[in-house]
């Protein structure tokens, strides 16, 4: 079965193709699956979003519809074609989506209209699309383009979680295409996930592939959201978390402490929930009583060493709060293996103490490429080839629904 993803839930315009095939009787895989990758690109939005700071909703929105096309053009080069689309069910399914579409997503529906290649359907069994949670006007983007390709194609359109994405991500080996079949890394029972990223910090208890529980997740901030706050605090550009980890790899470098010493939100509470908001306000009044005890005038630039050893402080304050939950949910679920996901997983400080955490209760441990660790069809492309597919409405959503 040969899946095409599309994911579209925040700044990155992603598609993916793989190719899937049931694995051998004598195999143990998650999903009974092999795949193989065959492409998957992503396209960043994310010098676009610097200017505000974050990502901008209307703008996410518009790229994504003048991408998704040219992107789709490209990832199909190559692809057999099944049969040409004939004439009359194109022009009446162009008409069909127009009322609804153009108005809400003109770019979009103006690059699908003149597309030509999409006269020719592809040899692709079944479409994949991220359903949520994200961004509803980013979502529906990639939902539109699903929905007009499964109507032009008749080809099944599958929603799928995108938090699921990033826990098959996870069990992915190789995310090349040059790595040929492979199948997805053993999933003992039970297994927990914590999903690190810029929407989303929660730990999920897996019983088995499609059978989640959360646990644990932000009251406030996402991880990835507080790294973002921070790094425009200390002058840093979006996205933040890579910019803070440097500076605080430098400080470690350099020997450089921060006086500063910052809370670690919600460490004691009993429960497997997060808090990020406060400690991101307590890294903005570090810099308010910088400013007072030095006489300086407010949002003048930090010595490069103040900053530093603030942002090492910041990081090892976020380390150590999710190790110190990841812990408490290992202990209570008697997890007999470990899955890091979401963008923030490819921060190498916590990527190392979630190794020595591993390696203290003697779990398996997997963790993303650096590919799979942010927003990619990929994973939703895999996860989807995990579960039939189900015909139904589709519904942007804001909401993990694990």
């Amino acid at each position: 079965m040969i899946i095409l993803g599309i994911e579209t839930s925040c700044d990155e315009t992603a598609l993916a193709l793989i190719e899937t095939r049931p694995a051998g009787a004598e195999q143990s895989a998650p999903g009974g699956i092999e795949c193989r990758v065959i492409s998957s690109l992503v396209h960043s939005q994310a010098d676009l979003h610097n200017a505000y700071g974050g990502v901008y909703p209307s703008l996410a929105k518009r790229e994504h519809g003048r991408n998704l096309v040219p992107l789709l053009h490209k990832i199909l080069e190559g692809l057999p074609v099944q049969e040409p689309v004939e004439p009359s069910h194109y022009a009446r399914t162009i008409e069909s989506f127009r009322h609804e579409i153009e108005p809400q997503n003109p770019e979009l529906f103006e690059s699908f209209a003149a597309a030509g290649f999409l006269k020719n359907k592809p040899f692709i069994d079944r479409i994949a699309v991220t359903e949520g949670p994200g961004l509803e006007p980013a979502l529906w983007v990639g939902i539109n383009l699903a929905r007009m390709l499964g109507e032009l194609w008749g080809i099944p359109v599958a929603p799928v979680d995108h938090m699921e994405g990033h826990i098959v991500g996870s069990l992915l080996s190789e995310d090349s295409p040059s790595a040929g079949w492979q199948r997805l890394r053993t999933l003992p029972a039970p297994a927990l996930a914590l999903l690190i990223s810029g929407g989303h910090t929660e730990l999920v208890e897996i019983g088995s592939v499609g059978r989640y529980k959360i646990i644990g997740q932000t009251k406030d901030d996402a991880v990835g959201e507080a790294f973002d706050k921070v790094a425009r605090l200390l002058g840093l550009p979006y996205p933040g978390g890579p910019h803070v980890s440097k500076l605080s790899h430098e400080a470690f470098e350099e020997g450089i402490s921060s006086p500063i010493k910052l809370p670690r939100p919600m460490i004691s509470s009993g429960d497997l929930h997060f808090s990020f908001s406060g400690l991101k306000t307590a890294v903005l009044y570090a810099i308010r009583d910088h400013y007072k005890e030095t006489g300086t005038e407010n949002g003048k630039a930090l010595p490069d060493a103040f900053r530093k050893g603030l942002a090492r402080e910041f990081e090892q304050a976020v380390s150590d709060t999710l190790v110190s939950k990841l812990q408490a949910a290992i202990e209570k679920t008697g997890a007999r293996a470990v899955i890091i996901g979401g963008g923030v997983s490819a921060n190498h400080a916590l990527r190392s103490r979630f190794q020595a955490l591993a390696a203290e209760f003697d779990l398996p441990l997997y963790m993303p490429s650096s590919h799979v660790s942010g927003d990619n069809a990929l994973m939703i492309a895999l996860a989807s080839a995990l579960h039939p597919a189900e015909p139904r409405a589709m519904k942007a959503s804001g909401t993990a629904r694990l």
